[in-house]
């Protein structure tokens, strides 16, 4: 039978070995930087303006060149071993589930790691600000709709970003603070010189081949006279000449499209 002196002797070395092991964990866990994951254009470009020389280490999770339709594929097929071995020493994930349900890169994230983070750039997760502004009747409708577009987007979304990250990584939070500033400047001074160069044309009046353009347009303050969002099979005869009415009844100034339009358009 073990003495009381025994015992306690016993519970006093488990404890200091337990202590040692907690101080080193939190040693190694201080010199390790906070990682985050992005896998669209949009997160990981403003993840890399605001954690610029923060220290904070930025992450790519999925090719600059692919689509975000094609990215669920990617994390649950030949990108899935790339996926878990980020997700495994990452601290957080920047997406844009409020906006578009189907963004992958969190869920599948989280199957290696469940201690991750979700930041989403669109909207806080916890309701500690307020999201961006959706246009009415445009609802959350994914990625097509590009509501960043729209440079009062643009600033809210680097608000609820810098938010979380400064939560996430307290001794970054002068530099992300500081990146946020300039990054806020730099958007007054792009709209400031639209406006002033819009001021002067005479004619405001789009056409938009797109359904990617609702914000922007309505950022600029344009005069959008219809929408025609049609694939290349749709530009049938009569979708030609429909377009072409348009154009001239209204004396459209620009047409907008985010590709090149097919060759009868164009003509």
């Amino acid at each position: 039978m073990p003495t009381l002196r025994t015992l306690t002797l016993a519970l006093i070395m488990s404890g200091l070995f337990s202590n040692s092991l907690q101080a080193a964990d939190s040693k190694t866990d201080s010199s390790q930087p906070v990682r985050v994951l992005a896998s669209l254009p949009i997160t990981y470009g403003l993840g890399e303006i605001l954690l610029k020389d923060s220290g904070v280490v930025l992450e790519r999770a999925a090719a600059a060149n692919l689509p975000g339709s094609r990215q669920t594929a990617y994390f649950t097929g030949r990108g899935a071993d790339a996926l878990r071995g980020l997700a495994n020493n990452a601290d957080a994930v920047i997406g844009l589930r409020s906006i578009w349900a189907d963004d992958p890169l969190y869920p599948n994230a989280r199957r290696s790691n469940i201690r991750i983070v979700e930041i989403d750039a669109a909207r806080p997760v916890d309701g500690s600000l307020p999201g961006i502004a959706v246009q009415p009747g445009q609802g959350t409708d994914g990625l097509n709709s590009q509501p960043w577009l729209a440079s009062n987007n643009m600033g809210r979304m680097a608000d609820v970003l810098a938010a979380d990250l400064v939560r996430l990584a307290p001794a970054a939070k002068p530099k992300i603070e500081a990146n946020l500033a300039a990054f806020k400047q730099q958007l007054l001074k792009l709209s400031a010189s639209s406006e002033a160069a819009l001021a002067g044309a005479d004619n405001l009046s789009v056409v938009s081949l797109s359904d990617r353009f609702s914000y922007l347009i309505s950022g600029l303050n344009l005069e959008l006279i219809d929408t025609q969002a049609l694939t290349d099979e749709q530009w049938t005869p009569e979708a030609l000449s429909k377009l072409s009415a348009t154009l001239k009844d209204n004396d459209v100034a620009l047409v907008l499209d985010h590709r090149q339009p097919p060759a009868p358009v164009k003509v």
